[in-house]
């Protein structure tokens, strides 16, 4: 599509907004992406709260008692319950990333390109007040696929470890220590990544604080669609094919 073609398709967009007084809603997450998600989180924060007990002194739950081993226990079942969701998400996101239209869209979309490397550096001098403004970002910035390549190596390398662990009699000594190592590294570094990193991305930036409804609907408002991901919005604006995926008619409704 030409720059003019482009820029008439946009003007129509326009006039026709004007004309109706609607605001416009563009879909993030589509409902799958959004199951997907609840669970991925879910099982997240289980494994995080059931792993991390195990490095809890011994003496610091003597007052439960003879019920200390019957909460170890649970804890067990429901650290390895969790852990078989995250699996589970994760290889159907892989079949969802195949053979699902929509995903198949993620998939291209999140793939890494040169482009990145020059939104990074101008957004580093936008940073320090070189670039007077930041890089227009299309669907997905440099940020997302960077902390989406860190899910995929980090889930991948939690699941292997922790069947190895779960699986202990099959395996030298030498092995499950390396697999408990790599475990114990990878969940701290997982969490302080989701702590640091994603919490404030997603939700304690001063204009999200304090917190983005966006992975509960899915949807975001044109005024937030031009400031985080302009290129993405001219793309939508300008593609009437791209306007059937990604506009929705309100907060609540999408694909």
């Amino acid at each position: 599509m030409s720059h003019n073609e482009i820029t008439m398709e946009q003007g129509k967009m326009s006039k026709e907004k004007e004309q109706g007084d609607t605001p416009l809603y563009f879909v993030r997450l589509n409902f799958n992406e959004r199951v997907q998600h609840m669970i991925f989180v879910v099982s997240f924060i289980v494994l995080a709260a059931t792993g991390f007990m195990v490095w809890i002194p011994e003496t610091t739950l003597d007052f439960l008692g003879g019920a200390k081993e019957t909460v170890f226990t649970v804890r067990g079942v429901l650290h390895r319950m969790a852990g078989t969701a995250m699996i589970i998400v994760s290889a159907y996101h892989f079949y969802y990333l195949i053979f699902k239209r929509a995903g198949r869209r993620w998939l291209f979309d999140m793939m890494p390109r040169p482009k990145d490397i020059k939104e990074f550096i101008h957004n580093m001098l936008y940073y320090i007040e070189v670039k007077e403004h930041p890089p227009e970002f299309d669907r997905f910035s440099y940020k997302h696929k960077m902390e989406y390549l860190a899910l995929i190596v980090g889930t991948g390398l939690m699941s292997a470890s922790g069947l190895i662990l779960w699986a202990e009699s099959f395996w030298d000594k030498f092995i499950i220590d390396i697999a408990a190592l790599i475990h114990g590294m990878e969940a701290v570094l997982a969490c302080l990544a989701v702590m640091v990193w994603h919490m404030y991305e997603v939700h304690l930036r001063p204009h999200k604080f304090p917190g983005d409804n966006m992975w509960l609907t899915g949807i975001i408002d044109e005024a937030e669609m031009k400031e985080e991901y302009p290129l993405h919005y001219k793309r939508i604006m300008s593609d009437p094919k791209l306007r059937k995926i990604y506009l929705t008619k309100g907060p609540k409704q999408d694909e």
